[in-house]
């Protein structure tokens, strides 16, 4: 009796984010994925404790093989050469990876390595565009999923989704929602493209944006110098910077720069015996009538309260 061989296409998946877990139950249920690449643990909080990626986790649960790397250089680069001409895929599936793929990885799929990128490309090619579309204020924001190719987020389009936002997200809340908007709409995207039923489109690529940093501009990562708030931009500015940067790296400023602006609802008067120097960080806020209501912060060295709690603690109260 001879078994017939599965027909699925053979996946190789890349990323690293805890937002993954929706495309990798897709990917496992509609697909043969026989590969997960992702980083190697890192260390967390004051500890030090080694934490896996999400990833990586669901890959040891449901017995499908993974690379944990620290780069893709060197010795790190050929491990990953060798495992993916092992597991012998027809597409790579990118999402939220850590790492530039190089031009080596990249031949080895031509065509059939797909990113799939959280904003409409040409804007905000980079590694930060949902936090760029809520900084920027924007209604609408969406999905793209386009060809790797060795310029940053420059490959020809598959397929685009549009979403539109809300205005109050947080660009964790957003994320996850794109994550599972992606995860749905994957698996008729890549069999219509494998079947040739889609013609990729070149992107414009005069029209293109960046993700830059403000404090580190060759990088289109998010740093925690980005998320200092400047208190001389409007409420609406600072509101959105608070969302953009939740939950990470979170918005702070210094406690004594609480008593200069003149937008926040209440005027801020600190205690004597406040250290002014101290750092807090503001996790959310909203717009009433053209003022900034602070509602969750945290003070350096303390726990995170509700903005009653902190104005109790630490405002001369009229």
């Amino acid at each position: 009796m001879t078994t017939k061989k599965s027909t699925k296409l053979k996946i190789v998946f890349f990323g690293t984010s805890d937002r993954s877990i929706p495309i990798l139950r897709t990917l496992k249920r509609s697909f043969d994925l026989r590969l997960c690449i992702t980083k190697t643990d890192r260390k967390l909080g004051r500890k030090q404790i080694l934490k896996e990626t999400a990833v990586k986790t669901w890959a040891k649960k449901n017995n499908i093989a993974f690379l944990a790397i620290s780069s893709l250089k060197e010795e790190d680069l050929q491990k990953v050469l060798k495992k993916i001409e092992k597991a012998k895929p027809d597409y790579g599936i990118v999402a939220d990876f850590s790492f530039i793929i190089p031009s080596d990885i990249i031949k080895l799929f031509v065509t059939h390595l797909i990113n799939i990128h959280f904003s409409l490309l040409p804007k905000y090619r980079g590694a930060s565009p949902v936090q760029f579309a809520i900084l920027d204020g924007d209604e609408t924001t969406g999905i793209t999923f386009h060809i790797v190719e060795d310029k940053m987020d420059s490959g020809d389009i598959i397929s685009q989704i549009g979403y539109k936002m809300y205005g109050k997200e947080t660009s964790g809340e957003l994320y996850d929602t794109l994550f599972k908007i992606a995860a749905e709409k994957l698996p008729k995207i890549l069999k219509e493209y494998s079947l040739g039923r889609i013609s990729p489109l070149p992107q414009d690529k005069e029209s293109a944006t960046f993700t830059f940093s403000k404090t580190h501009p060759q990088s289109t990562f998010v740093y925690k110098e980005d998320a200092l708030i400047n208190w001389n931009n409007k409420p609406q500015k600072t509101e959105r910077l608070i969302r953009a940067f939740n939950p990470w790296p979170i918005a702070w400023s210094f406690l004594g720069e609480l008593e200069k602006p003149k937008y926040l609802a209440e005027k801020i008067k600190l205690k004597k015996t406040v250290n002014k120097k101290l750092k807090i960080k503001i996790y959310s806020s909203s717009i009433i009538e053209n003022k900034l209501v602070i509602e969750e912060v945290q003070v350096e060295g303390k726990n995170k309260t509700k903005w009653e709690d902190f104005r109790n603690g630490y405002l001369i109260i009229n």
